[in-house]
């Protein structure tokens, strides 16, 4: 007889925690969505319209899908992204709720998206015209992980995850790791990197990867995961996004893995639409029966539509006998798919989905040996839990002293729901395993994000050392700091985002920044460069203010967003803009302070950030960077430059 599930006061939090959650996000949608016009949803970024159609098809299930193009001039700063559930309406009256239906965003790019519908057929209207697509509240997800968090709570052994949440939790000891060597694949890994991947292939349980930014976190599993396929038939993959989900794919198909992308996806190269589910089919040889079947069905769904409006019984009894036909064709197809998605499953050796995509149909059933989790740190625990239902032992990997998952609920926080698996497992310091030489950016950027959160544990590599600008004898600092204070460059609030905003200080960072370039180009072909602000207000005003200056955008890559999209990505030069000037000292949620290390921790070359001492020197945190910056030489008072620009 096993013994029945212990009670764990976590797991009884975090179900009220993500019910809070549940019911604060679904407030908002429904004050939001249901009582704006679609003018003002428009405005919002929650909708896209009007719309035209570039194309409509059916994915692997017989799903109908259809790309979508919204023109150039109506686009406004938009909260869709890759996996986004949404309403593909028709606006008859002002109403997307009126004639609608659900979908998901399977990929979205500048002007266009691909959305795959929830339905088995076409609506009748959705050539009507008028058509747009709306946010729509994702219930799914919020389901899937009340699910598993029962499922985790009432486990008992034999079960492998009663073992797994017994050890996180503290209730059970760890296994010891017998650490086993390897051959690399990749002969440029460092001691810290072998080091990891001897305990991943070595441990039975579970094991935390401690990647700080430029450590080589993606490189270390995608080797990892390598030398795992050696003794293990078919690996799990997930991350809580599509884009590092797709970063993976595209790094494990690059070594020669046979990859399997599910789900909805955020690049749009070919490396990765071709790992995908439905690229894989396209490319079998019974893709051109799947073609005459669907054409036949379209056939007689097109000739059943004919008689949708007046006809007598004799119409009505054709026009049901056509669409059984139909759809009877579409049974033979999804047939026809289900052997071929079978087949593809089985030949490969690596899965890759988000959190939540792990339970998409073909998944369900489906478990591992080993399943590999990135970028943990901004998974809300419940979502992880969901796929470590399906593994015996788990390689999670991430770095708690960045991005946090987004909570929308301060009571769901309060509830315990900021804390993620990464911060519990942490604790256990023998399953932590650090990787502690970062190849990004020269030491004057890192060093002081190393000493705040990293415990000065961390070393740059040799080829750092060349990550820097020179012309002829004059080498350009790394690390500047742009003090505003007592220029009168307040804060300003908009009034409808609520969201703040700095014209002055926008005006001299861009001005600065044109000066360095300007200096530059004749010496270097290429300068990637990123502008951050953590406010999104700031942000569009920057993109406004940018196009003052194009002639300069055009010479050079220059990205401009939120800190939060620059997550895992890098540039050259990376400005900050901080934004916060005020005579009360208040910083906001510049003291999320794991939001500022992201944004600290971006530049291979050149670091400049821009702020108001008298207002952040009220924080200990930004005390101790201007102390910092001191001590590297890399304060400038606003002055300096006003006089030189």
């Amino acid at each position: 007889m096993y013994m029945s599930a212990p009670r764990i006061e976590r797991l009884e939090k975090l179900v009220q925690a993500i019910q809070t959650e549940f019911q604060h996000d679904k407030a908002i949608y429904e004050d939001t969505l249901k009582k704006l016009s679609v003018k003002e949803l428009v405005a919002k970024g929650l909708v896209w319209y009007p719309l035209r159609i570039n194309e409509t098809g059916y994915t692997v299930g017989e799903y109908p899908f259809l790309t979508i193009e919204i023109a150039e001039d109506k686009l406004v700063p938009h909260q869709f992204k890759s996996g986004s559930i949404i309403r593909l309406f028709q606006n008859l009256d002002g109403n997307i709720h009126s004639n609608s239906v659900r979908a998901s965003i399977y990929l979205i790019s500048s002007y266009q998206m691909k959305i795959i519908l929830e339905d088995d057929y076409f609506p009748d209207w959705y050539q009507d015209g008028k058509i747009g697509v709306a946010a729509d509240f994702d219930e799914k997800s919020y389901k899937e992980m009340c699910r598993a968090l029962a499922e985790v709570e009432k486990a008992s052994p034999p079960h492998p995850i009663a073992a797994l949440r017994d050890k996180f939790y503290g209730l059970k000891t760890t296994t010891p790791i017998q650490s086993i060597s390897f051959i690399p694949k990749n002969t440029s890994l460092n001691p810290s990197q072998i080091f990891a991947i001897e305990n991943i292939l070595g441990t039975e349980d579970f094991l935390i990867i401690h990647g700080p930014p430029g450590t080589g976190k993606t490189t270390t599993l995608v080797e990892g995961i390598y030398q795992l396929t050696k003794k293990e038939s078919q690996i799990l993959v997930c991350s809580p996004s599509n884009s590092a989900t797709d970063l993976l794919v595209e790094k494990l198909a690059g070594i020669g893995l046979k990859t399997l992308r599910v789900g909805n996806i955020s690049r749009v190269n070919e490396d990765i639409l071709s790992q995908t589910l439905d690229a894989k089919i396209d490319a079998s040889l019974e893709m051109v029966e799947i073609k005459k079947l669907r054409k036949k069905a379209d056939e007689y769904r097109k000739m059943a539509n004919k008689y949708k409006r007046q006809f007598g019984p004799d119409e009505r009894e054709q026009r049901r006998l056509l669409l059984h036909e139909a759809k009877e064709i579409h049974k033979h197809i999804r047939w026809i798919e289900d052997y071929l998605v079978k087949k593809i499953l089985e030949e490969s050796q690596v899965i890759c989905t988000t959190l939540v995509g792990c339970q998409q149909h073909y998944l369900k059933d489906l478990k591992f040996k080993t399943l590999v989790i990135d970028e943990v740190s901004q998974a809300l625990e419940p979502a992880t839990w969901i796929p470590i239902l399906k593994a015996e032992k788990v390689i999670l990997a991430g770095d708690p002293f960045q991005l946090p998952p987004t909570i929308k609920s301060q009571e769901a926080e309060r509830q315990g729901l900021a804390t993620t698996l990464m911060d519990i497992g942490f604790q256990i310091k023998n399953r932590v395993f650090l990787l502690d030489t970062q190849y990004r950016m020269k030491e004057e950027i890192i060093g002081f994000s190393n000493l705040v959160f990293y415990e000065n544990k961390l070393k740059a590599a040799a080829n750092t050392e060349e990550h820097y600008f020179q012309i002829q004898d004059k080498r350009y600092p790394s690390l500047v700091f742009i003090d505003t204070a007592g220029c009168g460059f307040n804060e300003k609030r908009n009034e409808h985002s609520e969201s703040l905003y700095n014209p002055e200080e926008t005006k001299l960072l861009f001005d600065y920044l044109s000066q360095r370039l300007l200096e530059l180009k004749y010496q270097y072909d290429h300068i990637s460069v990123g502008v951050i602000a953590p406010y999104k207000e700031q942000v569009e005003y920057m993109k406004s203010y940018d196009r003052e200056f194009s002639q300069l955008k055009l010479s050079y890559d220059i990205d401009i967003s939120t800190i939060d999209s620059f997550q895992g990505q890098e540039r050259d030069i990376i400005c900050i803009s901080l934004v916060r000037s005020n005579d009360e000292g208040n910083i906001g949620f510049l003291k999320d302070y794991r939001r500022i290390n992201v944004a600290l921790t971006r530049a291979r070359k050149m670091l400049i950030v821009i702020g108001d001492s008298a207002t952040l020197s009220q924080d200990n945190f930004y005390n101790q960077w201007l102390d910092y910056c001191h001590a590297h030489n890399a304060y400038k008072s606003a002055w300096e430059f006003m006089e030189e620009l």
